[in-house]
């Protein structure tokens, strides 16, 4: 019995790395996927956004130089003119970008249902909009982006919006070579492009297709086992 309990454990393990997916945004200007008009990532319940601040070696840019950013998630009317009109609409804080070890990371879990009090709740149909204000200037640089929930048999992926004509999008590649700045993981030729694992984040996987890590919620975990085991009592 105590096998049949452990080999439940590990199938229910295995479950739990397959059922979910992680996604990544590195917040910066310099990820070119904030130059299209409508920077979308797709995602299904339970799915996790990581949002990677801007992070620098010590050295290579000034303290003032370093980006820094203050995120909301706010309504749709407030993504379109990128301005929060409410303090509480405050999601996190890009803070330190000479973190020593790694870049700061926040975590959004895309769940139907949360425990805590100032937890958020998602629905499967529904879209949710992230904008930012820097810190490190007084300037009105808008970064955004729009999270679509959408349903388990969609594929769940980045995307942006293209432009109507090739001419924006022309703009849009001579900017990327206007990007290359200094700053570890937050330099494009420095780490992969904006949504795929950065070196020293190796357990983040691509917000692209199936690639990304799948992980299901903790009950299912709990209660797949416990029912396993005790269905062997009897």
């Amino acid at each position: 019995m105590d096998l049949v309990c452990l080999v439940s454990v590990a199938l229910s393990i295995g479950a739990w790395f397959a059922s979910a997916e992680r996604h990544s945004v590195y917040w910066n200007s310099s990820n070119p996927h904030f130059l299209w008009d409508e920077y979308t990532v797709e995602v299904r319940i339970n799915d996790y956004l990581d949002i990677i601040c801007p992070h620098y070696a010590h050295g290579e840019v000034s303290s003032h130089a370093a980006e820094r950013y203050v995120l909301y998630m706010v309504e749709k009317e407030d993504y379109e003119v990128c301005k929060p009109h409410s303090f509480d609409q405050l999601r996190w804080e890009c803070s330190r970008p000479f973190a020593p070890h790694a870049p700061e990371k926040f975590s959004e879990k895309f769940q139907r249902f949360t425990p805590f009090t100032l937890g958020k709740e998602f629905r499967q149909g529904e879209s949710y909009y992230y904008i930012s204000k820097p810190m490190h200037h007084h300037g009105q640089d808008c970064l955004r982006l729009k999270v679509d929930v959408v349903g388990r048999k969609d594929s769940a992926k980045t995307h942006q919006e293209r432009p109507k004509n090739g001419k924006k999008e022309k703009e849009v590649d001579e900017g990327k070579g206007k990007f290359i700045v200094s700053g570890g993981v937050h330099n494009p030729a420095n780490r992969l492009s904006a949504d795929d694992p950065a070196v020293m984040e190796p357990k983040l996987q691509r917000s692209i297709g199936n690639s990304g890590t799948r992980l299901v919620s903790f009950p299912l975990f709990f209660a797949g086992i416990l029912v396993l085991c005790i269905s062997m009592l009897h």
